[in-house]
């Protein structure tokens, strides 16, 4: 979805634009966002309005970047600020916390992102993992590597509580497919009101209340001073020893030893969680010998619930429609609020 602000880099209106766009070494998709841009942008890539520079890793980024225009990246470049020239940059996600943290972008610099952008891929993994829930799938596959043909009697989604702990774009497109279940739904949003798909909506003063009632608990909320650490050990206490724990948000909004403990004590009865416990230097990952790996029914996944075959397709357009404005004067979209914020 691209969303229109009124905000515009400063400066005259540019006869071309130098982009660098940089993934990860894992990834490697620079090329599947430069498909998008030359798909939307065709005349201009072809006249020479826009140059495409393009590296896989940060180790490939070219040793001047100092006339690089528009940065697009994954990882977080630590070379932003010999980038003497850059008009703003795209971070391809939906989150821009890390950016923050880095501490690397110029207050000023506008920065785009997609809120969102990564809901459809995320909500069907929600799914997923609720019915490898109920349907015990993980355990008939062990089963199956050992040659063991044992019945398992399942549960059912149908009249089960998923309480969603953030109803933004994420939160309401896994409500929506939860409802295609019959499940009732629940959740947390800071504006009061009716939220389709939604049986009841509390104010986040209220998160206990979804929390005792859930059979499935979602984290879908972003990073803040406010909800660092929400899920603590009182909290984990408060859910049915029945339920299960998912978050797609952001690991530092779980206090990780109250989780281990929730799960080694059976507080609930299991947890997804794809998410990284970021800390410096970033970005930074699970270590082999975190204490996480070895807690009773986990799964752990590496951060992959929004990464499909449409990704670059989805946050490649908005970066395209972003460069076409940038050469015709016109306001940027989806710049990130906190910048607007800064610069304003």
């Amino acid at each position: 979805m691209l969303l229109e602000v009124a905000y515009m880099a400063t400066g005259a209106v540019p006869a071309k634009l130098k982009v660098l766009i940089v993934t990860g070494a894992v990834m490697r998709r620079a090329a599947a966002y430069a498909a998008v841009v030359e798909k939307y942008l065709e005349e201009e890539c072809r006249s020479g309005q826009i140059e495409l520079v393009l590296a896989d890793d940060p180790s490939q980024v070219p040793a001047d970047v100092s006339d690089i225009d528009v940065l697009g990246t994954e990882p977080l470049v630590r070379r932003v600020p010999e980038m003497k020239n850059l008009k703003w940059l795209m971070t391809f996600s939906s989150g821009y916390d890390h950016w923050e943290k880095s501490g690397l972008l110029p207050p000023e610099m506008p920065l785009i992102n997609v809120p969102g952008g990564s809901a459809i891929p995320i909500a069907e993994f929600v799914l997923g993992v609720m019915l490898a829930y109920a349907r015990h799938l993980d355990e008939m596959r062990e089963n199956q590597k050992e040659a063991r043909f044992i019945r398992i009697e399942g549960q059912e989604l149908y009249g089960k509580t998923l309480g969603i702990i953030g109803l933004g774009g994420i939160g309401r497109a896994v409500a929506q497919r939860a409802k295609g279940f019959e499940m009732r739904v629940i959740g947390t949003e800071i504006v009061s009101g009716e939220i389709p798909f939604v049986d009841q909506v509390y104010p986040p003063a209220q998160l206990d209340e979804v929390l005792r009632q859930s059979d499935y608990l979602l984290l879908a909320v972003p990073e803040t001073p406010e909800t660092i650490g929400m899920m603590n050990e009182e909290r984990f206490r408060m859910m049915k020893p029945t339920a299960y724990f998912i978050n797609c948000a952001r690991g530092s909004l779980v206090e990780k030893d109250a989780l281990i403990k929730a799960l080694n004590e059976g507080w609930i009865a299991g947890a997804t969680v794809d998410v990284f416990w970021i800390k410096d230097p970033l970005p930074s990952y699970l270590p082999p010998d975190d204490p996480l790996w070895q807690a009773k029914n986990i799964r752990i996944t590496p951060h992959i619930s929004g990464w499909t075959d449409m990704y670059a397709e989805r946050f490649g357009k908005v970066l395209a429609e972003n460069l076409r404005r940038t050469l015709r004067g016109e306001p940027l979209i989806n710049v990130a609020p906190r910048v607007l914020k800064t610069a304003s």
